[in-house]
């Protein structure tokens, strides 16, 4: 595998609670004039399905616990959020420098909870969580598509996040389904003959990252990307999940 292509759908519509998510993206890759063959990886941005399962929530409806409220004033933030941080978390990391790191309770390590503001509503009260089960989103997603277009394609569902010791946020995935994630190495020989003992790598959020460049982070409006030429034909399948770190093989938690 020497060349891969990545492509956006243009002019993708705005996603509302309840719209059929897999007919609208059949219907832009026709807009589009893409041919999908079996093998490509369509990767969808966290926010679209999220929309498209209505993980809204209002904060002006959130009722905030003592806890809620204690943290929103040591740290000068709406303590209705902090609600909806503390119920999408298994616990709070840290809040230093008035950042909150949270182990999501889907496992994931990330800041607010994975909660977004923006590009969700002109109604600024309106935020948008991570969709319930990412996992199975990303299977049915996978199976509709792939059944009405009749190709054997692989999904991943995106986000962006941040990194220790690294500036700036670069997409990962948070699900995937009909692909390899991660790739163990170890036991493998490098072009030296020296055996591997540590090499994994981490294929969905590589090609997120990829698609990250097309998708943006602003008001870019390219939440569905394409990426024709991975050649998935020696890898065996399994879920983005298992790119999560058990807490104690954690470097990066102290």
């Amino acid at each position: 595998m020497n060349h891969l292509s990545i492509q956006a759908l243009d002019e993708f519509p705005l996603i509302n609670p309840g719209d059929n998510l897999c007919s609208i993206i059949i219907d832009s890759i026709k807009d589009n004039e893409i041919l999908i063959d079996d093998g490509d990886v369509i990767l969808l941005a966290q926010k679209i399905v999220s929309k498209s399962e209505n993980r809204f929530k209002n904060l002006l409806e959130i009722n905030p616990s003592e806890k809620a409220i204690k943290l929103g004033k040591s740290l000068g933030r709406d303590p209705s959020f902090m609600q909806l941080i503390l119920d999408e978390s298994n616990e709070i990391l840290s809040t230093e420098k008035n950042v909150i790191i949270v182990e999501h309770k889907l496992g994931y390590i990330n800041i607010n909870a994975g909660i977004d503001r923006s590009n969700i509503s002109k109604n600024k009260d309106l935020v948008l969580l991570l969709p319930e089960n990412p996992k199975k989103s990303a299977n049915d997603i996978q199976t509709q598509i792939s059944s009405q277009l009749n190709k054997d394609i692989s999904v991943i569902i995106t986000d962006s996040m941040t990194r220790p010791y690294r500036s700036g946020v670069t997409n990962f995935a948070i699900a995937s389904s009909n692909i390899q994630s991660l790739i163990d190495l170890k036991g493998e020989e490098d072009i030296f003959g020296n055996t591997l003992h540590a090499t994994e790598i981490a294929i969905a959020d590589e090609l997120a990252a990829a698609a990250g460049l097309l998708m943006g982070q602003g008001n870019d409006m390219k939440p569905v990307v394409i990426i024709k030429g991975f050649d998935r034909s020696n890898y065996s399948v399994n879920n983005a999940y298992d790119l999560i770190v058990n807490k104690d093989e954690d470097l990066y938690r102290f």
